[in-house]
């Protein structure tokens, strides 16, 4: 037969071979409550728990020279421990404001001296004027929102009212007065 194509019986069909059904072991997914405090945790570890480390670094880097400015002749004896505290914290602060992205070193600076002037407020009356908001805020609004929505408009009315109320503990001003008081005299 020659010009005929040969033809071939078909093949057998092959047994497909079904995969194996693995079992699917599910693990328990962590809530969002869990993941945002997993993150927490970590960024503490990142902002907080590493100062030890990062204390000997700056050690390295400003130690010999601020021991110069301090063996100054020049400066009083009985000066030589606040010019060091004076040397170094200004050179800390350049620092920060340095690596703070310029977008975010303004708002930076402003939460730095708002924290200041409310420690130094603090201080000079010996109280602690973001405990008592807390307090207070809890006693009159509760502490059971049912949407940060909530929360947040609870916290918005009774902030406008608390920082701008005289307090006796603080001399009859209102915190934003001592607070305005604070940042004029240390020019903040």
């Amino acid at each position: 037969m020659k010009g005929a194509t040969k033809r071939t019986k078909p093949a057998a069909k092959k047994e497909r071979n079904e995969p194996e059904k693995k079992e699917v072991v599910t693990e328990d997914l962590p809530s969002p409550e869990e993941i945002v405090e997993d993150l927490d945790s970590i960024a503490e570890q990142v902002i907080f728990g590493k100062n030890k480390a990062r204390t000997y670094a700056l050690r390295e880097v400003w130690y010999p020279s601020l021991k110069d400015i301090i063996a100054d002749p020049t400066v009083p004896e009985d000066a030589r421990e606040e010019v060091m505290f004076l040397t170094l914290t200004n050179a800390l602060l350049d620092m920060l404001m340095d690596v703070v992205p310029k977008e975010m070193a303004l708002t930076f600076a402003r939460n730095l001296d708002d924290y200041l002037a409310v420690t130094l407020v603090n201080k000079e009356y010996g109280v602690d004027l973001l405990k008592s908001f807390q307090k207070e805020f809890t006693e009159a609004m509760g502490n059971n929102f049912h949407s940060e929505e909530k929360l947040m408009a609870a916290l918005q009315s009774f902030e406008d009212e608390w920082w701008d109320a005289p307090r006796d503990e603080i001399g009859g001003k209102s915190p934003n007065e001592a607070l305005d008081e604070m940042a004029q005299k240390y020019d903040l």
